[in-house]
């Protein structure tokens, strides 16, 4: 198996192949481009994260049987420091009486706050009379981007009752504020700062590459070689993965394209720095170039599969994860990994091989006979660059002079660091992890200022009472950690299906 890697990996980089295997890349790259959507189009942020058989989602798929109407809902927080004034109410009246002649796209089911006296929607409203939150009921089936621009259209009729003022003012400034929060807002939030967060991430990961390498090898033409190699794997993954989603085979979130750029990056600069510190050694001993590559490729190739091969099936055990979110990894995580193993094995030693010497510019390592020659032509002494740095050496006399020592040090250091393990505060508030001033974080503690937890994401119950006409209300309210319950909602198609909050 070796020597077939071997053999299939150094024709890759002869003196033909190279520019065979750059021209495969480059017109595999841009068939799949062309034929398959990129994975970022056909990515599905609204998938279920628990298995079929969990409680909440059994009850959610009643829910969804018995009340049809009830949708996604989306938060609606009115704030008004001082008390919410009669004007506050009558545009709440408003607002739900457009949406009630002119629903939303996606809009399944709104309150009739368009009915009820200024007295009634005040009652709603917290203790001290600040804040309100009313909903409007999404199509469960509504995907992120029809949840964004019915989000967007919702603004844009808030806006025309009051001013744009009241959707982005800071909340410390007078008069009126409007904010969208609740499982829509939230989750179309969350979209939004995984789209910016994938530029962001990309640019600081490119960055930080390439001044690591440039630190390691000080060459720039070398620094530009992993991120080429990166740039036509993800060309090629993004395709695939895209395919794959388009046809229901896989899915595919936004966090999850996220990740992955950052593990191709980091499998890619690891892949890259086992061949390119063999290749660099190899050219102190050898003058021709494609002959020291074919023995850096050797020497390194198997090195570079069997690392790709364990991440590969590492990632792909995350299929076995309960959690959606984590099962959703899996197979774009260990594609990602498969094909860039592929691109260090062929892609990376073509580049190398094209540009030889020429890619550790200024510092170029030559055998000893060449830099005697270029000595002899210029008529100078010129630096000659050893097999290893000076630290290298050190740090490899220190382990194997002193290898107790250095084992004491490591847990020693290893062991302090660990210790701080224990203060990891953990949190599943996923709004806690958006930017302070983004919307649906601030309705959300704008809600969470003025009402109870237990108001602001109430537990839902669902009771088959079997026609006896049980009392589920009275019984939930005798419970020592509720503190209220509202009056049941019948199921729409059998009379004992309760739903009580």
């Amino acid at each position: 198996m070796k020597n077939v890697l071997e053999k299939f990996t150094g024709a890759c980089a002869g003196r033909r192949g190279r520019w065979v295997t750059l021209a495969v890349w480059i017109l595999a790259v841009a068939v799949l481009s062309a034929v398959f959507p990129n994975v970022n189009k056909v990515t599905d942020n609204s998938a279920a994260n628990l298995p079929a058989s969990a409680m909440s989602d059994r009850a959610e798929k009643v829910a969804e049987k018995q009340f049809p109407d009830a949708g996604t809902p989306l938060l609606i927080a009115w704030y008004r420091e001082g008390g919410l004034s009669q004007q506050d109410y009558g545009t709440i009246a408003k607002l739900y009486a457009d949406l009630k002649k002119d629903p939303l796209p996606a809009q399944s089911f709104i309150p009739p706050y368009e009915k009820m006296p200024s007295q009634v929607l005040g009652s709603q409203a917290s203790k001290d009379g600040t804040t309100i939150a009313t909903p409007v009921f999404l199509k469960k089936n509504a995907g992120t981007d029809e949840l964004s621009d019915n989000l967007k259209e919702l603004k844009k009729r808030v806006a025309s009752f009051e001013s744009k003022a009241v959707l982005n003012k800071k909340l410390a400034d007078a008069g009126l504020h409007v904010r969208f929060t609740g499982p829509a807002g939230i989750s179309t939030d969350a979209v939004s700062l995984f789209s910016k967060a994938d530029i962001t991430l990309l640019v600081s990961t490119v960055m930080l590459v390439l001044v690591l390498l440039i630190v390691l090898y000080r060459s720039p033409i070398l620094a530009l070689v992993p991120l080429i190699g990166v740039i036509f794997a993800y060309g090629a993954i993004g395709p695939v993965l895209g395919f794959l989603a388009k046809e229901g085979t896989i899915t595919v979130d936004s966090q999850a394209t996220s990740i992955m750029t950052v593990l191709l990056f980091g499998a890619g600069t690891d892949y890259c720095l086992f061949l390119v510190s063999k290749y660099r050694e190899c050219l102190l001993e050898e003058e021709d170039k494609i002959k020291a590559l074919d023995t850096a490729i050797r020497h390194s190739g198997g090195a570079i599969m069997v690392s790709a091969i364990t991440v590969v099936l590492s990632l792909f055990t995350l299929l076995f994860a309960h959690y959606g979110t984590y099962q959703r990894f899996a197979v774009p995580f260990s594609l990602a990994i498969f094909i860039m193993g592929i691109a260090a094995l062929t892609l990376l030693p073509a580049l190398l091989s094209i540009l030889g010497r020429a890619s550790f510019f200024p510092f170029i390592p030559r055998t000893e006979q060449m830099a005697s020659a270029l000595e002899a032509k210029k008529g100078k002494k010129i630096r000659r660059h050893a097999a290893h740095g000076k630290w290298s050496r050190k740090v490899g006399e220190a382990v194997t002079r002193k290898p107790w020592l250095i084992i004491v040090l490591s847990v020693i250091i290893l062991g302090g660091l660990a210790s701080f393990v224990p203060k990891i505060a953990y949190t599943q508030n996923l709004i806690e992890s958006f930017p302070k001033d983004m919307p649906s974080r601030e309705g959300y503690e704008i809600i969470a200022d003025h009402f109870s937890p237990g108001e602001l994401a109430p537990v839902q119950v669902i009771a088959n009472t079997e026609g006896k006409g049980a009392n589920v209300k009275a019984a939930l309210e005798k419970l020592p950690f509720v503190d209220t319950v509202t009056g049941p909602q019948y199921g729409k198609k059998i009379n004992n299906m309760n739903l009580t909050m």
